[in-house]
C-alpha cells in the first residue's frame, strides 16, 4: 500500500473513532510502513496544535492591544 493511501486510511479510521492500537490490529500493511504513517500523523497533529497555540497567542495579544486603546 502506498504511504499516501495508508495515511489517508489511518485518518479515516481515526475520524471514525478507532484508536491507534485498533488500527495497528486492523490494517493490513507492513508494520514499518504502518508505524511510519502513525508517526507522520502524530507529528502533523503536534504541528497543528502548535500552530493553533501560536494563533491563539497572537489573537490574545491583539485583543489586549485593542482593550488598551
Amino acid at each position: 500500500m502506498a504511504h499516501h493511501d495508508l495515511s489517508t486510511q489511518l485518518k479515516q479510521l481515526l475520524k471514525r473513532g478507532y484508536s491507534i492500537e485498533d488500527i495497528r490490529n486492523l490494517v493490513i500493511a507492513p508494520r514499518a510502513e504502518l508505524e511510519r504513517a502513525i508517526l507522520d500523523f502524530e507529528h502533523q497533529q503536534r504541528l497543528e496544535r502548535q500552530q493553533a497555540r501560536n494563533l491563539r497567542g497572537q489573537a490574545d495579544f491583539a485583543m489586549g492591544l485593542r482593550r488598551h486603546h
